[in-house]
């Protein structure tokens, strides 16, 4: 824990949850991070839930710092784990191939390490997809799917 931090969840592992102190965290999508963290503090890593601020904002070079200099610069991923970034996805759309390529189109603008809400395609048909988006250069590292507040690796590419 940092002072910019507060454990909201520790697990006998040492794994943690936590927030950054001062910012308030609501709505649906705040629920949906916090069982993404509880996923993997459980397997005893550090998260953190991250805010939303403005890249000016002083606390951006602290929190963010590592996205510095890179093509995620400016951006606010959603959480991070053992100072991996996250970006969690969901929809509104009842075509579930539309929705996967706007969470996919969403989220990879964030960070190479997406979490996307499940919606209903089969594994084939999204690790197809996401094959070729990395041929046409997309940067992507994980994809996770979440259902029923569980995580389950969908796709992990290899390291280059």
């Amino acid at each position: 824990m940092t002072p910019l931090t507060t454990i909201i969840k520790r697990y006998n592992n040492g794994g943690t949850v936590e927030t950054c102190t001062g910012f308030e965290y609501k709505g649906i999508d705040y629920s949906r991070v916090y069982a993404c963290c509880k996923h993997f503090a459980k397997q005893g890593k550090r998260t953190i839930i991250l805010p939303r601020i403005n890249h000016k904002n002083p606390l951006y070079k602290i929190l963010y710092k590592d996205l510095i200099g890179t093509k995620y610069e400016h951006r606010c991923p959603d959480f991070c784990v053992d100072g991996v970034f996250y970006e969690h996805e969901g929809f509104r759309s009842q075509n579930s191939k539309r929705a996967f390529n706007n969470m996919c189109n969403r989220g990879f603008n964030q960070s190479e390490n997406i979490i996307l809400d499940d919606c209903n395609l089969k594994d084939s048909y999204m690790i197809r997809s996401l094959k070729s988006q990395i041929k046409s250069s997309i940067s992507i590292h994980e994809v996770w799917i979440l259902r029923n507040g569980k995580l389950r690796l969908l796709f992990k590419a290899e390291r280059r």
